[in-house]
């Protein structure tokens, strides 16, 4: 059914947070109720949730939050989220998870969004 729905000319994707699992049913309902045709909904698994998070907040950022240095490192990050996914139950996802934790670290380290992080940091480190 997914592959099926997958090849649709209609598709639309909605991200929506706060909802537990059983959501699915009513909204399902809701389509049924709503679509001309036939209606579908999918519930993403959580390694392509993550993924499509992660292309969000990619892609909404504005330019004056990124620096090359930045924007390299996320587009790093993003395709080897997208590695991982593709790679989910193989030896070698542990290896590709522990590198985009180590890029998204080097990532929250030059980036313009997070210096109130570095400031913390460094007010932790004198206080030590």
């Amino acid at each position: 059914m997914a592959s099926e729905m997958l090849q649709r000319d209609d598709i639309s994707v909605y991200v929506v947070a706060g909802v537990p699992k059983s959501f699915k049913k009513k909204l399902q309902k809701f389509v049924d109720s709503e679509s001309k045709s036939s209606g579908e909904t999918m519930l993403l698994d959580e390694e392509m949730t993550e993924w499509v998070v992660a292309r969000l907040r990619g892609e909404k950022r504005r330019s004056h939050e990124q620096t090359p240095a930045s924007s390299a490192l996320w587009r790093a990050f993003r395709a080897l989220s997208a590695a991982r996914y593709h790679l989910q139950d193989q030896p070698i996802e542990d290896e590709v998870r522990t590198l985009r934790n180590r890029i998204e670290e080097l990532w929250r380290d030059v980036s313009p969004l997070h210096p109130e992080e570095e400031e913390q940091n460094e007010e932790e480190e004198a206080a030590v």
